[in-house]
């Protein structure tokens, strides 16, 4: 009885030490899976992962996964090539743009100067009003097509955010004005000093303040605080939570964005991680909140 009871001992032993170890092949081999995919996914490499160990379940393991890495891979290489596609094409058309409409321009200052009658005088008034809004939608085309097109990192100096943001605000005061909107700003006392580029700085803050002009509610407001956070905020009954996170989409505009491209805060969002920073958006209580962080 007592030799039954130590054969049963060292059987159960044994299956025990020939779990553990069998746990461990595993789990190296889960090891090693997991770093050929990093690796797989980063040299976007189409050599397959291999099984690193003779397991069934492993080896039917790893084929799944080469299949979904594969996939996977592919998918963002025809993304990269579309979005390649996209952004030649938009250089184009901005570039084609640009030459017939100054010329159109140009006709239509001398058609204006040549003695119309009242009526004939309304529709070039009319005219030149579209050409004008092609003119601004060409600009701003042409804008994102530079600002994607161009990888050269900034030159990035010490810069106020106080002062930036300030400057930036003065060139609105007339579109305040004419919209009736009276901005609220609370801009900090102390200096907020960063590592930064001010022609980037100036276009976002551009960006972000004409697009509130533009489709505000009736009202905005921007504050600086100490450690660096800008919050643009304006009414936006037009927009909720699924429009808002849509924004800082190409092409993306709200139902009656009439008139743009819906490219400014595209680019806006572009600028501001080629700075290193971040910018989000956020939708409560029928009010737009966008967040800028250098």
């Amino acid at each position: 009885m007592e030799f039954l009871i130590v054969l049963l001992v060292l059987a159960l032993a044994a299956v025990s030490i020939a779990f553990t170890v069998r746990v461990k092949v595993l789990k190296r081999s889960f090891r090693e899976i997991a770093f050929g995919m990093e690796e797989k996914m980063r040299e976007e490499s189409n050599t397959p992962l291999r099984a690193p160990s003779a397991d069934k379940d492993v080896a039917k393991l790893v084929s799944y996964l080469n299949a979904q890495v594969d996939g996977a891979i592919a998918a963002k290489r025809q993304y990269e090539d579309a979005d390649s596609e996209l952004k030649r094409a938009v250089t184009n058309v901005s570039h084609d743009l640009r030459t017939p409409l100054t010329s159109a321009a140009g006709y239509l200052n001398l058609l204006q100067g040549s003695g119309l009658n009242e009526k004939q005088a309304a529709y070039a008034r009319i005219v030149a009003g579209r050409i004008e809004a092609m003119k601004k939608l060409t600009e701003e085309l042409f804008a994102y097509s530079v600002v994607v097109a161009d990888e050269e990192v900034f030159e990035l100096r010490p810069l106020c955010l106080n002062d930036c943001l300030e400057d930036s605000l003065v060139q609105f005061f007339v579109a305040f004005a004419e919209r009736g909107i009276e901005p609220k700003i609370d801009i900090c006392a102390e200096r907020v000093e960063r590592k930064s580029n001010r022609d980037a700085l100036a276009r976002i803050f551009g960006n972000i303040v004409g697009n509130a002009v533009r489709y505000s509610g009736g009202d905005f407001a921007v504050t600086l605080t100490p450690d660096g956070k800008i919050v643009f905020e304006n009414a936006a009954p037009q927009l909720d939570e699924v429009s808002t996170m849509k924004l800082f989409d190409r092409f993306f505009t709200v139902e009656n964005a009439r008139g743009s491209t819906g490219l400014g805060l595209s680019i806006a969002k572009v600028l501001t991680e080629r700075l290193g920073g971040s910018i989000c958006a956020s939708w409560r209580e029928g009010r737009l909140y966008i967040e800028l962080r250098l």
